[in-house]
C-alpha cells in the first residue's frame, strides 16, 4: 500500500497544492510553521476520517474560507482508491470514495491504513486512560468499520443510560427502566472489549521485540489490558451486567456509568514498573515508537499488505545512530517523514520534499547522487 499523491484546496495554509510521493522513504522538510505537519494531517484524515491533531474540523480550513478539500490517492494491491474529504460550513464534513459520496463514515475505513506517530503520541503512555482508549479504537477502526460502528452504538446507549441516572432518582422506578439499557450496553461492551483484548494481544509480542531492539536489550516491556475480566464476548457481557447492577447506587449518586469499555485502560510496564510514573521521557518515547512499529506488523498481517507509516517530527529527538538503525525497520514500507533537520539520510533512493509557505518542491535523491555527495 502506498500514497501516490495528495491534492489540497484551502486546507490549513495550503491554498492549492498537489504533492506526489514515491514508494519507500519520503522526507518532508522545512522550517517550523511552513506546512509540513498540515500535509501529513491531510493524509491521516483519509485514514482516520478525523484529524490526529484537533477535534475541531473547522481548524483544518484555511483562515477566512468556508470550504476545504483534501484528496488522497492510494495504490492498493487490488488497484487505486481515491478518498476525498470535504469540510464546509453547511455540511460540516463529508467523504467521497472514487467520486461516490459515502453515506456512513465507517465505509471510509480500510481504504487507507496508516500508522501515525507524532510527539503528541507520548500521551499514549504518559496521558490519561482516554488517550490509550483512543489509541486502541483508532487503530482497530482502521481495520474494521464494523468495530467503529460498535463503538458509536455503545456511546449512544451509554448516553441513554446516563440520562436515566441523572433524571430518575427513585431506585425502584430506575430499576424498572434501566434493565433494557443494561442488556444492550453489556452486549456491545462484550464485543468491544473482546476485540480490544485481541488487538493488544497481537500487538504485545512485536512491541516487546522492538523495544528490545531500540534499547539494545536493556528494557523489558509488558503490556496488559485493564478492565472487566473474561475472554469471550459472552463472559465479558455477563461480568459487565453483574458490575452494572452492583454499582447502581454509586452510578445513581454520580450520575454516570462507572464500568465498561469507556472506563478501561492499558498498562505499560518497563522493567516491572509502571511506565506512566517511572519511565523517563526518552523511555516513554521509545515505548510509543515500539508500539507504532509493532502496529506495522499487525496491520500487515491483517491486510495482507504493508500499511503506510507517517512519522511527524519524531526523528529530531533521536541521534543519528538510532535514526540509522530504525531505517532498517522501514524496509518495504512507504514512509512519510517530516522534520526540520534529518541528521542521517537513507542510503537508498528517497524523495526530498521541501515545504515553504504552503508550497512544496520535490526532488528525487538517488543512491548514486547520495554516494557522489559523500565523495565530494
Amino acid at each position: 500500500m502506498q500514497v501516490k499523491w495528495v491534492r489540497l484546496k484551502n486546507f490549513r495554509n495550503y491554498e492549492e497544492c498537489f504533492v506526489e510521493f514515491k514508494e519507500g522513504i519520503n522526507l518532508i522538510s522545512g522550517k517550523n510553521g511552513q506546512g509540513k505537519t498540515n500535509l501529513v494531517e491531510a493524509v491521516m484524515l483519509g485514514a482516520l476520517t478525523k484529524s490526529p491533531r484537533t477535534s475541531r474540523d473547522d481548524d483544518m480550513k484555511m483562515e477566512n474560507t468556508t470550504h476545504a478539500e483534501a484528496e488522497v490517492c492510494i495504490e492498493r494491491k487490488f488497484g487505486e482508491v481515491k478518498i476525498k474529504s470535504i469540510i464546509d460550513n453547511e455540511t460540516k464534513k463529508s467523504f467521497y470514495i472514487n467520486g461516490n459520496g459515502v453515506k456512513k463514515v465507517s465505509e471510509v475505513f480500510g481504504n487507507l491504513v496508516a500508522v501515525y506517530f507524532s510527539p503528541n503520541d507520548l500521551k499514549i503512555v504518559s496521558g490519561s486512560p482516554s488517550e490509550r482508549r483512543d489509541f486502541m479504537d483508532s487503530d482497530i477502526s482502521q481495520l474494521s468499520g464494523v468495530y467503529y460502528n460498535l463503538v458509536q452504538r455503545y456511546n449512544k446507549v451509554l448516553d441513554q443510560r446516563n440520562k436515566l441516572l441523572k433524571t430518575v432518582h427513585n431506585k425502584m422506578l430506575l430499576e424498572s427502566q434501566i434493565d433494557v439499557w443494561n442488556e444492550q450496553l453489556a452486549s456491545l461492551a462484550g464485543q468491544i472489549i473482546k476485540t480490544r483484548k485481541s488487538f493488544i494481544k497481537k500487538l504485545t509480542i512485536p512491541a516487546i521485540e522492538t523495544m528490545k531492539y531500540i534499547s539494545k536489550d536493556s528494557d523489558n516491556l509488558t503490556i496488559s489490558y485493564v478492565g472487566v475480566k473474561g475472554e469471550t464476548s459472552e463472559e465479558i457481557k455477563n461480568e459487565i451486567l453483574k458490575a452494572l447492577k452492583f454499582n447502581l447506587d454509586k452510578d445513581m449518586e454520580l450520575g454516570y456509568t462507572t464500568v465498561g469499555p469507556h472506563r478501561d485502560d492499558v498498562r505499560f510496564e518497563l522493567n516491572g514498573r509502571d511506565s506512566k510514573i517511572f519511565a523517563s521521557q526518552g523511555q516513554q518515547r521509545s515505548i510509543v515508537l515500539a508500539l507504532k512499529l509493532a502496529e506495522l506488523e499487525v496491520f500487515e498481517k491483517e491486510l495482507g499488505e504493508k500499511p503506510v507509516l507517517v512519522l511527524d517530527d519524531v526523528f529530531s529527538e533521536l541521534d543519528s545512530v538510532r535514526q540509522k538503525s530504525l531505517y532498517k525497520k522501514f524496509e518495504g514500507v512507504q514512509v512519510l517523514m517530516t522534520g526540520t533537520l534529518f541528521k542521517f539520510k537513507p542510503s537508498d533512493d528517497y524523495l526530498s520534499i521541501v515545504i515553504k509557505n504552503g508550497v512544496a518542491q520535490s526532488k528525487l535523491r538517488t543512491k548514486k547522487s547520495v554516494e557522489d555527495k559523500k565523495e565530494n
